[in-house]
Protein backbone atom coordinates (compact mmCIF):
# COMPACT_ATOMS: atom_id res chain seq x y z
CA UNK A 1 0.00 0.00 0.00
CA UNK A 2 1.39 3.40 -1.02
CA UNK A 3 1.54 6.05 1.69
CA UNK A 4 -0.17 9.21 0.43
CA UNK A 5 1.95 12.35 0.27
CA UNK A 6 0.58 14.95 2.66
CA UNK A 7 0.66 18.46 1.22
CA UNK A 8 1.13 20.99 4.00
CA UNK A 9 1.44 24.77 3.59
CA UNK A 10 4.87 25.98 4.68
CA UNK A 11 4.97 29.63 3.69
CA UNK A 12 2.94 32.43 2.17
CA UNK A 13 4.24 35.81 1.10
CA UNK A 14 1.68 38.48 0.28
CA UNK A 15 3.37 41.44 -1.39
CA UNK A 16 0.15 43.39 -1.83
CA UNK A 17 -0.51 43.50 1.92
CA UNK A 18 3.21 43.23 2.68
CA UNK A 19 3.31 40.28 5.04
CA UNK A 20 5.01 36.91 5.35
CA UNK A 21 3.39 33.90 7.02
CA UNK A 22 5.49 30.87 7.85
CA UNK A 23 4.49 27.56 9.43
CA UNK A 24 6.07 26.50 12.70
CA UNK A 25 8.84 24.02 11.76
CA UNK A 26 7.43 21.28 14.00
CA UNK A 27 3.84 21.79 12.91
CA UNK A 28 4.93 21.84 9.27
CA UNK A 29 6.01 18.23 9.67
CA UNK A 30 2.84 17.03 11.33
CA UNK A 31 0.98 14.10 9.79
CA UNK A 32 -2.29 15.93 10.17
CA UNK A 33 -2.64 18.44 7.32
CA UNK A 34 -5.41 20.22 9.19
CA UNK A 35 -2.98 21.32 11.89
CA UNK A 36 -0.74 23.48 9.75
CA UNK A 37 -3.00 26.18 8.23
CA UNK A 38 -3.90 27.67 11.61
CA UNK A 39 -0.36 27.69 12.98
CA UNK A 40 1.50 30.36 11.07
CA UNK A 41 3.78 33.05 12.40
CA UNK A 42 3.26 36.37 10.66
CA UNK A 43 5.50 39.39 10.14
CA UNK A 44 4.88 42.57 8.17
CA UNK A 45 7.23 43.73 5.43
CA UNK A 46 8.52 47.30 5.21
CA UNK A 47 8.74 49.01 1.83
CA UNK A 48 12.53 48.79 1.91
CA UNK A 49 12.58 45.08 2.72
CA UNK A 50 9.94 44.42 0.08
CA UNK A 51 12.20 46.10 -2.47
CA UNK A 52 15.15 44.04 -1.22
CA UNK A 53 13.13 40.82 -1.57
CA UNK A 54 12.12 41.69 -5.14
CA UNK A 55 15.70 42.60 -5.98
CA UNK A 56 16.93 39.27 -4.60
CA UNK A 57 14.47 37.01 -6.46
CA UNK A 58 15.17 38.83 -9.73
CA UNK A 59 13.32 39.93 -12.87
CA UNK A 60 12.10 36.44 -13.68
CA UNK A 61 9.62 36.76 -10.85
CA UNK A 62 8.84 40.46 -10.76
CA UNK A 63 9.05 43.45 -13.11
CA UNK A 64 7.25 46.76 -13.26
CA UNK A 65 4.96 45.37 -15.99
CA UNK A 66 4.48 41.90 -14.50
CA UNK A 67 4.38 42.01 -10.71
CA UNK A 68 4.48 39.19 -8.20
CA UNK A 69 1.63 39.60 -5.72
CA UNK A 70 1.33 36.29 -3.86
CA UNK A 71 3.46 33.19 -3.40
CA UNK A 72 2.56 30.07 -1.42
CA UNK A 73 4.90 27.11 -0.90
CA UNK A 74 4.00 23.58 0.23
CA UNK A 75 5.76 20.62 1.80
CA UNK A 76 5.66 18.62 -1.44
CA UNK A 77 7.68 21.42 -3.12
CA UNK A 78 4.73 22.66 -5.12
CA UNK A 79 3.79 26.32 -5.09
CA UNK A 80 1.12 28.76 -6.16
CA UNK A 81 1.99 32.10 -7.75
CA UNK A 82 -0.35 35.01 -8.39
CA UNK A 83 0.90 37.87 -10.52
CA UNK A 84 -0.47 41.02 -12.09
CA UNK A 85 0.64 42.16 -15.52
CA UNK A 86 0.04 45.13 -17.73
CA UNK A 87 -2.07 44.32 -20.80
CA UNK A 88 -3.17 46.41 -23.73
CA UNK A 89 -6.74 46.62 -25.03
CA UNK A 90 -6.69 47.47 -28.74
CA UNK A 91 -10.41 48.21 -28.79
CA UNK A 92 -10.22 50.90 -26.16
CA UNK A 93 -6.62 51.81 -26.97
CA UNK A 94 -5.70 51.64 -23.29
CA UNK A 95 -3.65 49.56 -20.87
CA UNK A 96 -4.99 47.74 -17.84
CA UNK A 97 -3.73 45.40 -15.11
CA UNK A 98 -4.77 41.76 -15.23
CA UNK A 99 -4.34 39.23 -12.41
CA UNK A 100 -3.40 35.66 -13.29
CA UNK A 101 -1.85 32.49 -11.91
CA UNK A 102 1.73 32.11 -13.05
CA UNK A 103 2.84 28.53 -13.85
CA UNK A 104 6.06 29.06 -15.75
CA UNK A 105 8.57 28.39 -12.96
CA UNK A 106 10.54 25.21 -12.29
CA UNK A 107 10.56 23.48 -8.88
CA UNK A 108 14.07 24.79 -8.34
CA UNK A 109 12.99 28.35 -9.05
CA UNK A 110 10.04 27.99 -6.71
CA UNK A 111 12.26 26.60 -3.95
CA UNK A 112 14.59 29.57 -4.33
CA UNK A 113 11.74 32.04 -3.75
CA UNK A 114 10.75 29.95 -0.73
CA UNK A 115 14.30 30.19 0.66
CA UNK A 116 14.48 33.93 0.03
CA UNK A 117 11.10 34.42 1.72
CA UNK A 118 12.27 32.38 4.72
CA UNK A 119 15.40 34.51 4.89
CA UNK A 120 13.27 37.64 4.76
CA UNK A 121 11.15 36.26 7.60
CA UNK A 122 14.28 35.76 9.74
CA UNK A 123 15.46 39.29 8.99
CA UNK A 124 12.10 40.83 9.93
CA UNK A 125 11.82 38.75 13.09
CA UNK A 126 15.24 40.01 14.15
CA UNK A 127 14.00 43.54 13.53
CA UNK A 128 10.98 42.83 15.73
CA UNK A 129 13.19 41.56 18.55
CA UNK A 130 15.21 44.75 18.40
CA UNK A 131 12.10 46.93 18.32
CA UNK A 132 10.59 44.98 21.23
CA UNK A 133 13.69 45.65 23.31
CA UNK A 134 13.48 49.32 22.41
CA UNK A 135 9.80 49.38 23.39
CA UNK A 136 10.57 47.73 26.72
CA UNK A 137 13.24 50.31 27.40
CA UNK A 138 10.82 53.06 26.46
CA UNK A 139 8.14 51.73 28.82
CA UNK A 140 10.70 51.41 31.59
CA UNK A 141 11.77 54.98 30.98
CA UNK A 142 8.31 56.52 30.71
CA UNK A 143 6.14 54.40 33.01
CA UNK A 144 8.48 52.92 35.59
CA UNK A 145 10.90 55.84 35.81
CA UNK A 146 10.56 56.53 39.52
CA UNK A 147 10.48 52.89 40.55
CA UNK A 148 13.56 52.27 38.42
CA UNK A 149 15.33 55.13 40.18
CA UNK A 150 14.45 53.64 43.55
CA UNK A 151 15.65 50.17 42.54
CA UNK A 152 18.83 51.65 41.07
CA UNK A 153 19.68 53.32 44.37
CA UNK A 154 19.03 50.08 46.25
CA UNK A 155 21.21 48.22 43.76
CA UNK A 156 23.97 50.82 44.06
CA UNK A 157 24.26 50.19 47.78
CA UNK A 158 24.47 46.43 47.33
CA UNK A 159 27.04 46.69 44.56
CA UNK A 160 29.25 49.13 46.45
CA UNK A 161 29.24 46.82 49.45
CA UNK A 162 29.82 43.71 47.35
CA UNK A 163 32.69 45.33 45.46
CA UNK A 164 34.45 46.31 48.69
CA UNK A 165 33.97 43.06 50.67
CA UNK A 166 37.60 42.15 50.14
CA UNK A 167 38.79 45.36 51.80
CA UNK A 168 37.86 44.11 55.27
CA UNK A 169 39.15 40.55 55.00
CA UNK A 170 41.58 39.71 57.82
CA UNK A 171 44.41 38.71 55.48
CA UNK A 172 44.38 41.98 53.51
CA UNK A 173 47.24 44.19 54.77
CA UNK A 174 46.78 47.89 55.47
CA UNK A 175 48.68 50.42 53.38
CA UNK A 176 48.49 52.91 56.27
CA UNK A 177 47.43 52.80 59.92
CA UNK A 178 43.66 52.80 60.40
CA UNK A 179 42.82 52.04 56.75
CA UNK A 180 40.68 49.01 57.54
CA UNK A 181 38.81 50.90 60.26
CA UNK A 182 37.92 53.51 57.66
CA UNK A 183 36.63 50.85 55.28
CA UNK A 184 34.49 49.36 58.06
CA UNK A 185 33.11 52.80 58.89
CA UNK A 186 32.44 53.61 55.22
CA UNK A 187 30.61 50.32 54.65
CA UNK A 188 28.51 50.91 57.76
CA UNK A 189 27.60 54.37 56.49
CA UNK A 190 26.64 53.00 53.07
CA UNK A 191 24.36 50.48 54.78
CA UNK A 192 22.74 53.25 56.80
CA UNK A 193 21.89 55.42 53.80
CA UNK A 194 18.11 55.30 53.67
CA UNK A 195 16.70 54.97 50.16
CA UNK A 196 13.18 56.34 50.12
CA UNK A 197 10.41 54.27 48.52
CA UNK A 198 8.24 55.96 45.85
CA UNK A 199 5.18 54.20 47.30
CA UNK A 200 5.52 56.42 50.37
CA UNK A 201 5.14 59.60 48.32
CA UNK A 202 1.98 61.11 46.93
CA UNK A 203 4.00 63.56 44.87
CA UNK A 204 6.54 61.92 42.57
CA UNK A 205 8.32 65.20 41.96
CA UNK A 206 9.12 65.45 45.67
CA UNK A 207 10.28 61.84 45.62
CA UNK A 208 12.59 62.56 42.69
CA UNK A 209 14.05 65.60 44.44
CA UNK A 210 14.66 63.69 47.67
CA UNK A 211 16.22 60.82 45.81
CA UNK A 212 18.45 63.13 43.83
CA UNK A 213 19.94 64.82 46.89
CA UNK A 214 20.67 61.48 48.59
CA UNK A 215 24.42 61.40 49.13
CA UNK A 216 27.07 58.74 49.65
CA UNK A 217 30.39 59.21 51.41
CA UNK A 218 33.46 58.66 49.25
CA UNK A 219 35.41 55.53 50.12
CA UNK A 220 38.80 55.69 51.91
CA UNK A 221 40.77 55.26 48.69
CA UNK A 222 39.05 58.21 47.00
CA UNK A 223 39.53 60.23 50.19
CA UNK A 224 43.29 59.56 50.08
CA UNK A 225 43.37 60.61 46.42
CA UNK A 226 41.70 63.89 47.35
CA UNK A 227 43.87 64.32 50.44
CA UNK A 228 47.22 62.51 50.05
CA UNK A 229 48.51 61.43 53.45
CA UNK A 230 45.44 63.12 54.97
CA UNK A 231 46.82 66.55 54.09
CA UNK A 232 45.61 69.49 52.02
CA UNK A 233 47.42 70.53 48.85
CA UNK A 234 50.10 72.39 50.77
CA UNK A 235 51.20 69.10 52.34
CA UNK A 236 51.25 70.71 55.79
CA UNK A 237 47.67 71.51 56.75
CA UNK A 238 45.67 68.49 57.97
CA UNK A 239 42.70 67.61 55.79
CA UNK A 240 39.16 67.41 57.19
CA UNK A 241 38.57 64.20 59.11
CA UNK A 242 37.40 61.22 57.10
CA UNK A 243 33.61 61.36 56.48
CA UNK A 244 33.38 64.88 57.89
CA UNK A 245 29.77 65.80 57.14
CA UNK A 246 30.76 69.44 56.61
CA UNK A 247 33.30 68.60 53.89
CA UNK A 248 31.46 68.63 50.56
CA UNK A 249 34.45 66.98 48.86
CA UNK A 250 33.69 63.77 50.73
CA UNK A 251 30.04 63.40 49.71
CA UNK A 252 28.47 62.70 46.34
CA UNK A 253 25.15 61.75 44.80
CA UNK A 254 26.84 59.43 42.31
CA UNK A 255 27.82 55.85 43.08
CA UNK A 256 30.68 56.00 40.57
CA UNK A 257 32.24 58.89 42.52
CA UNK A 258 31.73 57.21 45.89
CA UNK A 259 33.32 53.80 45.30
CA UNK A 260 36.47 53.13 43.31
CA UNK A 261 35.98 49.36 43.58
CA UNK A 262 32.46 49.69 42.19
CA UNK A 263 33.74 51.64 39.17
CA UNK A 264 36.42 49.02 38.49
CA UNK A 265 33.89 46.18 38.70
CA UNK A 266 31.42 47.99 36.46
CA UNK A 267 34.07 48.64 33.82
CA UNK A 268 35.04 44.98 33.84
CA UNK A 269 31.41 43.89 33.58
CA UNK A 270 30.87 46.34 30.71
CA UNK A 271 33.76 44.81 28.80
CA UNK A 272 32.38 41.31 29.36
CA UNK A 273 28.89 42.45 28.38
CA UNK A 274 30.22 44.10 25.22
CA UNK A 275 31.79 40.82 24.18
CA UNK A 276 28.65 38.81 24.87
CA UNK A 277 26.41 41.48 23.28
CA UNK A 278 22.72 41.94 23.78
CA UNK A 279 21.88 40.12 20.56
CA UNK A 280 22.20 36.36 20.52
CA UNK A 281 23.13 34.25 17.48
CA UNK A 282 20.26 33.10 15.26
CA UNK A 283 20.81 29.57 13.98
CA UNK A 284 19.69 29.07 10.37
CA UNK A 285 20.37 26.79 7.42
CA UNK A 286 23.38 27.57 5.27
CA UNK A 287 21.35 28.69 2.26
CA UNK A 288 19.23 30.99 4.43
CA UNK A 289 22.36 32.46 6.01
CA UNK A 290 23.95 32.99 2.60
CA UNK A 291 20.85 34.69 1.22
CA UNK A 292 20.62 37.02 4.23
CA UNK A 293 24.25 38.03 3.79
CA UNK A 294 23.77 38.50 0.05
CA UNK A 295 20.82 40.81 0.72
CA UNK A 296 23.21 43.24 2.45
CA UNK A 297 20.55 44.57 4.79
CA UNK A 298 23.27 46.70 6.39
CA UNK A 299 22.91 49.01 3.37
CA UNK A 300 19.34 49.69 4.51
CA UNK A 301 20.01 49.74 8.25
CA UNK A 302 23.62 50.13 9.44
CA UNK A 303 22.62 48.73 12.86
CA UNK A 304 21.55 45.40 11.36
CA UNK A 305 24.14 42.66 11.87
CA UNK A 306 23.92 39.80 9.37
CA UNK A 307 26.78 38.02 11.16
CA UNK A 308 24.30 37.08 13.91
CA UNK A 309 22.81 34.52 11.55
CA UNK A 310 25.02 31.46 11.93
CA UNK A 311 24.97 27.74 11.23
CA UNK A 312 24.31 25.20 13.97
CA UNK A 313 27.55 23.60 15.18
CA UNK A 314 26.73 20.37 13.38
CA UNK A 315 26.50 22.23 10.05
CA UNK A 316 29.54 24.47 10.42
CA UNK A 317 31.83 24.61 7.42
Amino acid sequence: MTTPVIRRPLLQIDLLNQRVLIADPDLARTDNPEDAPGNFSQVDITDELKAKFIETIGNFWHTEDDKLEFFAYYSDKTFIVHRERLKYDFKSDSSYLSKYEFKGATPEQGEYVYDVARSLFQVIRQYKRTKALEAIKSVEKEVAYFEAKYLKKKREKKMMLASSDWRVLPDVPESYDGEKDRWIAWRAKIRSVAVMNPDEYSDMLTFAKDLYVLKYPVDPEIYREKYPNDMLEDGVTPAPAYMDENDDNQWTIYDSYASKDFVDDRMLNSLIYAKIRVQSPVFVEKKVRDIIRAMQIENIDPDFDSSLFVLPEADEE
